[in-house]
């Protein structure tokens, strides 16, 4: 690939051509200019007496010394400081060349001296006469005083004339240099100049409880595997024991690798019963080799040896007895001579330490083995519980473990920390009925004689896997399967209420398969585990888990009918897949090797997760375009925030981990992977992508070894901004270890150059950072790839560092960024925007749809953040009425939506609902909102963009709606009875389905409300049931609302899931009587949803979001007073300080723009203007 223009110039700290002040070359022809003139006077007083002039030999060495002084000042490093020793003669009365004022920077440096001499040093030389004629000259003339003084004015008028000579004939000469030499560009208005070191930021709070390497384990014990046998008590099983409901009993045995000598085993365990007597614990060690033989030759004899208490045993439900397990081809075990003296717990550590009575030595392997119980818990923490109800209204539960860092603990005892990694062999013993799978392959499934109520299902041991990867889930679900190309065993499980549609799990399965071979072939490694487990769960909390060969999915990202599920349900599906079948390989095949490293796993799962989607279309679905609008656009409005977060940085705990684990890091990490991706080309970037899985499959990696990987497929093809060779750790880590990113400022030098610089941007500077998430390394200042067109032709790939020239024509027309791969937005100045304005006018298609979105989002967000005025973004959008495609239409309409809800409760409501019918009511009259569901694949993108199109419309114009919609309801209400589902009954597209509910509960009364809950109680399609669900927020009546918020968090009886508690606040939140209702019910019933989602602040994170609207001063400062009163459990949650800064920006947006919107809105500005 090709590298940087030759014809473009970079300015950076090294090569300092952009400086502070006039430039060198400009002091230096003033000076040559001021030599001119005293020679001439020199020569003028020659004559005059010995008194009144130096003595010749005098005079002859003054000038040499200035000459030599004078050649110094463009030879020397140090020319500054010689330069300002030499006298020199200024001609005050000279012209000005006009100066441009000086651009501010953040970090001034010492300017340096451009080695090179000035084209217009070279043009006036000091004028000297021969110095013979010199003394014959002085010798034989004398004159009076006034003639002197005569002399002396001639000679002044002789230098002005020489001075203004010189200055017309080098003027444009010179000027020209300066402009290739230096450029200040021009102040802009509401430009940010803020220093990244004086950006507002705050500690965090003191640490209270114990500190990171107080969690820590110590580093004197590996595992080498673990043994775990576990009873799980599971409500409705037919083994069930009502008391131990929600429980298990297990056994663990873990082998272990002494490092150095100790007397204690420290290991994590939360919230675990441990046996209170030390002498059930019991350290062990494996029968040597030798006694294997002797056992071959002698059974008896070995059989007299062994302690009765080894003797295989399954584990016991009491924990008084003394358990001992083994499985099919556990080695023969015996006492290691050391005994447990003391069992210490420690809750705030998350560990247990077991204290024995003499040390262990080093370089010995010993296994630990102890008895314990555990819980289910409701919460998406550890082993958890599911709990749904099946068409007839009756409760039924499945239990899953969550596949979360940290998380292992609190099922067994292990050590839990992502750098120790070892095989499981696993056993469960669950009741009869029901199914138990886990990441290995179940080798045998049995029931005894003695406990004809339980099954018993062994699972073959797995690779080397951190503990929080290994799971497994006890159902009674139905399941579907079949078999990849490559020879992997596909098994889909959904309960089977789900699975009565026909082929309801089939496209699912279907899917899966030929994701999984698409995904083996583009990483050129194959799976460790030759099946894999997919398990449809009906009420998911938190996101999706992922271990090698099982997965857990929300039921709706997971279950489509074939033959009934619309285009857009079975894209969800196969981006879901396609997300979580790559951490099959980013994640499991090669692990992290500690917390710093997730991020990877994130970002590849949203970059492969557009990648795939692509190919599982057949390419009829733009999937660079899908992932612009949706993941990239959302990733730049997020990432402009105070409170965004890097990628990565010292992350010490799994709960520091988990705060960074969120959408933010999946698209941002996807975006900057595309980025790469375009840098190096593809070809490069897969050669590395399968060099870093070859090298680290079955073991754990750094995103370090990822960078390594990429710079071998590289090779030296790559030069970066200095020209030496790219190295992707320099170039990359600027962008993953700073929180935000820049924008790009053009600026035009003059009729054929145009110079680029960079910030960084943010929507605000009213919110202060997190302290930890600032990088004094870089300062927010990025090593940036610039893809750009000239004029309609692609140029080569160019580099910003500090600042770069591009060549270009004042006739020509440049678009940075055009295909948005930089993850970066771009500032033209006034005329470049303007002349972009005019060219989408008079014929936007000259501009790529894709360039014509990123102008869209770049310029709206420009003029949201105070560096752009609005009267020139919105003649970006003037052009938007002949505008037919997704991309420029999708980000568009965002925009639209986000300018009317920001006056939307203001007097300037109508102004901009008027505003923004005007841009969108042309398309959707050519819209049929019945039948806006795409059809074919092909078709998929632009119903997402219609879909927002008829939403928004039907928002602020109802009456365009209304009427269709109240026909369409009442169709549902006739041919749907109380005992059908919905999902069955209805014939609405579903795309028009959910306006069509919510108008039947906003214009309904009490029969409407209770016709949509009863239909939502039934429903068993994951889909249909949400769409119900944000019906019912549409009701008008406050009771309605206020009952269904609070039966879902404090009734266990009530239909709605605790996990859906962020649909139902999110869709209040949108209708007029819902949002003053559920802000309200938030904040009143803080303590009780702090307790509900105590173990899952992800999911409290997104009710927060979804339910928290400020939008004037004394709003903002009664959540500041609430956030103070219960800063205890406010303090760590990042949704807390997104929704302040949210609503600072709003208010300080409204002080700073009303007027201007006042202006723009107004009646006195026709659409012509707009």
């Amino acid at each position: 690939m090709t590298t940087t223009d030759p014809e473009t110039t970079s300015i950076t700290e090294d090569n300092k051509d952009v400086e502070e002040g006039p430039p060198k070359d400009s002091k230096r022809l003033l000076r040559r200019l001021s030599q001119a003139a005293l020679s001439e006077i020199n020569q003028l007083f020659q004559p005059l007496s010995v008194d009144l002039l130096h003595d010749p030999q005098a005079q002859t060495k003054d000038e040499t010394a200035q000459t030599q002084t004078d050649d110094q000042c463009g030879e020397s490093e140090n020319a500054c400081e010689i330069c300002e020793q030499v006298p020199t003669f200024t001609v005050t009365t000279l012209e000005p060349i006009e100066e441009r004022p000086q651009k501010k920077t953040e970090n001034p440096q010492k300017p340096e001296v451009n080695d090179t001499p000035s084209a217009s040093s070279n043009t006036l030389t000091p004028l000297t006469e021969n110095k013979k004629n010199q003394k014959k000259e002085k010798s034989n003339v004398s004159c009076s005083l006034a003639t002197v003084v005569m002399l002396f004015i001639l000679a002044v008028a002789a230098a002005l004339l020489a001075g203004f000579a010189a200055y017309w004939f080098t003027r444009q000469k010179f000027e020209m240099q300066m402009a290739e030499m230096t450029y200040v560009p021009q102040p802009r208005r509401n430009m940010s100049l803020l220093a990244a070191q004086d950006e507002m930021y705050e500690e965090d709070e003191p640490t209270v409880g114990p500190t990171p390497d107080e969690l820590r384990l110590p580093q004197n014990l590996v595992p080498i595997w673990y043994n775990l046998t576990l009873r799980t008590y599971v409500p409705g099983g037919a083994a069930t024991v009502d008391e131990k409901n929600l429980t298990t009993d297990g056994n663990i045995m873990i082998k272990l690798n002494v490092l150095s000598n100790t007397v204690k085993i420290t290991l994590n365990a939360k919230n675990l019963t441990l046996p209170s007597d030390a002498s059930k614990v019991r350290i062990l060690t494996e029968v040597p080799h030798e006694h294997h033989k002797r056992e071959a030759l002698n059974e008896t004899e070995v059989e007299e040896e062994k302690p009765e208490e080894l003797i295989n045993m399954t584990v016991a439900t009491d924990l008084e007895h003394e358990p001992i397990i083994t499985q099919h081809h556990m080695p023969e075990l015996v006492p290691y001579g050391v005994l447990v003296s003391e069992i210490l717990y420690n809750a705030t550590l998350e560990q247990v330490m077991l204290v024995l009575d003499k040390p262990l030595q080093a370089e010995q392997e010993v296994i630990v083995q102890m008895p314990f119980s555990g819980y289910i818990t409701e919460n998406a923490d550890g082993l958890h519980q599911s709990i749904y109800r099946t068409r007839n209204g009756s409760k039924k539960v499945l239990i899953f473990t969550s596949l979360q860092p940290g998380s292992t603990r609190s099922i067994y005892p292990s050590l839990d920390e992502p750098q120790y990694q070892a095989p499981l062999s696993l056993t469960i013993l669950h009741p009869k009925g029901t199914v138990a799978r886990a990441n290995g392959m179940e080798i045998t499934e049995s029931r005894t004689e003695a406990e004809p109520l339980w099954e018993k299902t062994s699972f073959a041991a797995t690779e080397a896997l951190p503990t929080y990867l290994n799971g497994f889930v006890v159902s009674d679900f139905d399941s579907r399967e079949a078999t990849s190309k490559n020879g992997v065993k596909v098994r889909v499980y959904a309960r089977p209420e789900a699975t009565e549609s026909a082929n309801s799990t089939t496209y699912a399965l279907e899917t899966a398969t030929k994701a999984l071979d698409l995904l083996q072939d583009y990483f050129g490694v194959p799976l460790s585990s030759q099946k894999l487990d997919l398990f449809a769960v009906p009420v998911m909390e938190g996101m999706p888990a992922s271990g090698p060969g099982l997965i857990f999915m929300p039921e709706d990202e997971l279950i489509v009918s074939s033959s009934k599920g619309t285009v857009e349900e079975k894209v969800k599906v196969a981006r879901a897949l396609a997300n979580q079948l790559s951490r099959q390989w980013f994640g499991n095949l090669v692990t992290p090797s500690d917390w710093h490293a997730l991020w990877l796993n994130e970002a590849f799962a949203s970059y492969m997760e557009y990648f795939l989607l692509q190919k599982l279309f057949d390419g009829n679905v733009d999937a660079q375009s899908y992932q612009t609008g949706e993941a990239l656009e959302r990733a730049l409005i997020d990432d402009a925030r105070s409170s965004s977060h890097p990628l990565t940085l010292n992350i010490e705990t799994a709960d520091e981990a988990q705060e960074l684990l969120d959408k933010t890091t999946a698209d941002k990490g996807g975006a900057l992977l595309r980025m790469i991706n375009a840098v190096v080309g593809e070809e490069a970037f897969q050669k590395g992508v399968q060099t870093y899985l070859k090298n680290h499959a079955n073991g754990n990696a750094n995103y370090t070894d990822f960078w390594e990987a990429l710079n071998n497929a590289n090779g030296d093809k790559l030069t970066t901004w200095n020209g030496n060779k790219l190295k992707m750790e320099e170039f990359a880590e600027n962008w993953i270890l700073q929180m935000g990113y820049p924008v790009i400022d053009v600026y035009r030098l003059d009729a054929k150059t145009v110079e680029l610089t960079q910030r960084r941007f943010k929507l605000d500077h009213l919110t202060p950072e997190r302290a930890k998430y600032r990088n004094a390394l870089y300062w927010y200042k990025w090593d940036v790839p610039l893809f750009y067109e000239v004029a309609g032709e692609k140029q080569p790939l160019n580099w910003l560092h500090e600042a770069v020239r591009i060549p270009l024509n004042l006739s020509d027309t440049l678009l940075i960024n055009p295909e948005s791969l930089g993850y970066y937005r771009v500032n033209y100045d006034e005329q470049g925007w303007g002349s972009l304005a005019d060219q989408l006018q008079k014929d936007h298609k000259k501009i790529p749809a894709s360039a014509r979105a990123r102008l869209i989002s770049d310029a709206l967000a420009l003029a949201e953040a105070g560096l752009l005025p609005y009267d020139k973004a919105f003649g970006v959008l003037k052009y938007l009425p002949q505008e037919d495609s997704y991309l420029p239409w999708t980000v568009a309409l965002r925009g639209l939506r986000s300018l009317y809800e920001r006056l939307s409760r203001t007097e300037l409501e109508d102004e901009a609902q008027k505003f923004v019918l005007d841009k969108i009511h042309e398309l959707f009259n050519t819209l049929d909102p019945e039948h806006t569901s795409a059809t074919e694949d092909g078709k998929f993108l632009e119903s997402q963009m219609h879909k927002e199109l008829v939403a928004l419309n039907c928002e602020l114009s109802p009456e365009d709606c209304e009427k269709k919609l109240g026909k369409e309801f009442d169709s549902i209400m006739s041919a749907c009875k109380e005992e059908n589902l919905a999902s069955d009954c209805s014939k609405v597209d579903p795309f028009i389905r959910p306006w069509v509910y919510c108008y039947g509960v906003a214009k309904g009364g009490q029969k409407e409300f209770d016709l949509i809950h009863k239909f939502y109680e039934k429903e068993v399609n994951a889909a249909e049931k949400r769409r119900l669900l944000e019906a019912l927020a549409c009701s008008k009546e406050p009771r309605h609302l206020r009952k269904l918020l609070h039966d879902t968090i404090h009734s266990e009886t009530s239909a709605i899931p605790i996990s859906d508690v962020d649909t139902l606040v999110g869709s209040m939140n949108n209708q007029p009587v819902g949002a003053e209702i559920v802000s309200n019910f938030v904040l009143d019933n803080w303590k009780d949803l702090v307790e509900r989602f105590s173990l899952d602040k992800g999911a409290l994170s997104n009710v927060l979001q979804n339910a928290i609207r400020l939008d004037s001063d004394r709003e903002v400062k009664q959540f500041e007073r609430f956030l103070t009163d219960h800063k205890s459990t406010t303090a760590g949650l990042r949704a807390m300080k997104l929704q302040l800064e949210k609503a600072r920006n709003q208010v300080n947006w409204m002080k700073t723009n009303k007027k201007a919107m006042k202006d723009l809105l107004s009646s006195r500005h026709s659409e012509k203007d707009l």
